[in-house]
């Protein structure tokens, strides 16, 4: 399944669904016209980014305010799951570019050091 950000095509469809329901109904007609689509990659990406231009309460904010607690602690363990695997991964690319730098330098040592 192809992530973006961390996020399903589904993910990303069902969080804009949810901010785009939580703005007034003047406000969702102007992201309409503004070109606010939720179909397919391209235009899903770009509504979220529509969507972004506005005051966005947090999604977790929102199913708490409609009640659906259920629903706010499995975005949480999401967006935690999510930082926890980008941590990882950053973790991971500092140790990689460490054992690089570790290299050149014994490298530039052993060429250049005065024996």
């Amino acid at each position: 399944m192809k992530l973006v950000n961390g996020l399903s095509y589904r993910q990303w469809q069902k969080r804009n669904t949810l901010a785009f329901k939580a703005l007034s109904k003047e406000t969702q007609k102007n992201l309409r016209a503004k070109g606010y689509y939720n179909f397919g990659w391209d235009r899903v990406k770009k509504s979220w980014t529509l969507l972004s231009e506005y005051k966005i309460v947090s999604l977790t904010d929102y199913k708490v305010k409609k009640g659906d607690l259920e629903g706010a602690i499995a975005l949480v363990e999401l967006e935690s799951e999510n930082a926890n695997k980008l941590a990882s991964k950053t973790v991971e690319n500092i140790q990689q570019t460490r054992q690089k730098l570790d290299e050149l330098l014994n490298s530039a040592l052993d060429k250049y050091s005065k024996v």
